[in-house]
């Protein structure tokens, strides 16, 4: 059987980036082949060619893995300041009365339940009826609904959460506090792929939270992903992003709100609205998309997206995986980082010898496998990347920097130079005014 340290994932990434959008660079190979070699153990299948054959023929098998690669995390009211944004934005639409038509409002993804349930408070804390808003709320994972629909969480979904906030909206009860009814029901929750289900929709948003998942996908996708928001938005609409994603936002499309920590943007009135996003092929269940033809089983017959060439992507992992060879180093990189943060050895700093720099690639790719919650490996590592002209894998690795801290400094500063030297200036600009923003 093969072994769990040499799992050849590359068939199985193809497939899940054409699939769901989600990128392999970004999540980690480690993270694929460990969920690929849970899969192996419950299906009693040996070889990696052999799952792929029946991942690409099995619907159920899909979603299995799927529900081992995405890891929700959230929690209530999650970095408040978009929520008190949100009641702005409502109190200004209701400034000349209750709306003749119900708001719309889309939670994707929506994890275990907790952003479109904060929404709903906030919407009912300021007052608003019920039967004048609507949520909509979709994830690809069966379990995150299940526990959604549920709406009983334990002490983890409530960081910041006041003791107030919870006796006001929750029920204790043996297995966790419940949430009350009047607010679970206004909030409609669906199983459902946002790469493919978003043109089956006739809905006009006026509220779009997409937060922290723009990060994990590649770029045609995100890009797919917004522009398919983009045909749903009304004018003046409102999406409100991750806070390491609003370089991925479409400037021509939608204008960013200038306040601190909302990290969100308007729809622009002057744009016309792009065609709906093409759908994926109908399938049988919910987040599945249409079957391949057997003869060709690396990769699907037929994509949701349009994607980057699996050859490129091959030769991505290729430079990855020789990056997570092992080396044993006294020193943790987490230290070298912090160091080179405070002797401001940024993407311009040392180059050393060519077999350094390798070496100090391999040893923060292999500490972010033992700590993938590090921002300073992730902006070392991002140094590295830039300094050997894998710019695509420094911004992303920038990027995950910013989402575990979004206050960093070095992080926004080297985001503006590799931003600025790539020709992104708006997205430059966007860092730039972040930046300013933060206390001296």
């Amino acid at each position: 059987m093969t072994s769990k340290n040499s799992i050849d994932c590359s068939g199985v990434a193809d497939w899940l980036a054409s699939y769901s959008g989600i990128s392999t660079t970004i999540i980690g190979s480690h993270s694929l082949q460990r969920a690929i070699g849970q899969r192996l153990k419950s299906t009693g299948l040996e070889e990696p060619e052999s799952y792929l054959q029946l991942l690409l023929e099995s619907p159920q098998e899909q979603q299995c893995l799927v529900e081992l690669v995405v890891v929700p995390e959230t929690w209530f009211f999650r970095d408040r300041q978009p929520f008190v944004h949100l009641r702005q934005h409502v109190n200004t639409l209701m400034a000349g009365g209750l709306p003749s038509q119900p708001l719309r409002l889309l939670s994707a993804p929506c994890a275990s339940g907790e952003e479109p349930y904060s929404i709903a408070m906030t919407l009912l804390d300021m007052g608003l009826p019920a039967e004048c808003f609507r949520i909509d709320a979709v994830d690809i994972c069966r379990q995150s609904i299940r526990k959604a629909r549920q709406a009983v969480y334990g002490k983890h979904s409530f960081r910041g959460v006041s003791e107030a906030e919870k006796a006001q909206h929750f029920q204790t009860t043996p297995i966790g506090l419940a949430l009350n009814p009047d607010i679970r029901n206004t909030v409609h929750f669906k199983c459902a792929n946002l790469m493919s289900c978003l043109a089956e929709t006739g809905s006009q948003y006026d509220i779009i939270f997409c937060r922290n998942l723009l990060i994990y996908l590649e770029e045609t996708a995100s890009q797919h992903l917004l522009r398919s928001f983009a045909a749903l938005m009304k004018p003046g609409s409102l999406l409100l992003v991750g806070s390491a994603e609003t370089g991925k936002v479409p400037a021509d499309l939608f204008e960013p709100i200038r306040e601190s920590f909302v990290f969100g943007f308007r729809r622009r009135p002057d744009q016309p609205s792009p065609p709906p996003a093409t759908a994926a092929p109908a399938a049988s269940t919910p987040a599945v998309a249409a079957q391949p033809s057997r003869r060709r089983p690396e990769r699907p017959a037929r994509q949701p997206l349009a994607l980057e060439s699996a050859a490129r992507r091959r030769s991505l992992r290729s430079a990855s995986a020789a990056a997570t060879m092992t080396t044993s180093r006294p020193t943790t990189q987490a230290t070298a980082a912090a160091q080179a943060i405070e002797s401001g050895d940024g993407f311009s700093g040392r180059r050393g010898s060519a077999g350094e720099a390798e070496s100090e690639l391999k040893q923060c790719q292999q500490e972010l496998k033992q700590n993938p919650y590090c921002d300073t490996t992730y902006l070392r590592l991002g140094q590295l990347l830039e300094l050997n002209n894998q710019t695509d894998e420094a911004l992303q690795c920038l990027q995950k920097c910013l989402y575990l801290q979004p206050n960093s400094r070095p992080a926004l500063e080297a985001m503006i130079q590799l931003t600025k030297r790539l020709g992104q200036l708006e997205r430059s600009r966007q860092f730039q005014g972040r930046l300013a923003r933060l206390a001296p």
